[in-house]
C-alpha cells in the first residue's frame, strides 16, 4: 500500500520472516522500545486468519521474553493504536515493575529516551535468532 510506512519504507529488525518483523523503534523512549509488525497491509489481528494470529503472538511473546530478559525488567507494556500508521504493529516498551503510571505515560508520550547500545542491538538480534 502506498504512502503506508511499513509497506514503503525498509526498517532495520532485529527479526524478520515472511510474515513479519520486529524493530526496535527510532523514539528510544525506553530501553528495547520495539515493534511486531506483520507484512501484509492489515490493521487489526482479527484480520488474519487463526494460523496468522498465532504465528503474530508467538513473534510477539518471544520479542517481549527477549526483550525482558536483556533489559531486565519485569514487566511489558503493550500498545496497539494504528492511528499515526493503519497497519498492524504492537508496541512493547520493557519497564520495571516499579515503574508508575506517570513513568509509562512519558515513555508512550515519547517524553523520554534511553541512548541505544550496539551490544543491546547484537544481544537482542542473537536471541531471536
Amino acid at each position: 500500500m502506498t504512502g503506508c510506512t511499513f509497506c514503503d519504507e525498509t526498517h532495520a529488525t532485529v527479526y524478520a520472516d515472511d510474515r513479519c518483523f520486529v524493530m526496535l523503534h527510532d523514539d528510544s523512549a525506553v530501553r528495547g522500545h520495539a515493534m511486531v509488525v506483520w507484512r501484509a497491509h492489515v490493521e487489526n489481528i482479527s484480520d488474519l486468519s487463526d494460523d496468522d494470529a498465532t504465528h503474530f503472538i508467538r513473534v510477539h511473546r518471544a520479542a517481549e521474553r527477549a526483550l525482558l530478559d536483556i533489559t531486565d525488567c519485569e514487566r511489558a507494556v503493550l500498545m496497539k493504536l494504528g492511528i499515526a500508521t493503519p497497519h498492524l504493529h504492537l508496541h512493547i516498551y520493557p519497564v520495571s515493575a516499579t515503574a508508575d503510571r506517570a513513568a509509562v505515560m512519558a515513555a508512550i508520550n515519547g517524553e523520554t529516551h534511553e541512548e541505544r547500545e550496539e551490544d543491546f542491538v547484537r544481544k537482542l538480534c542473537a536471541r531471536l535468532g
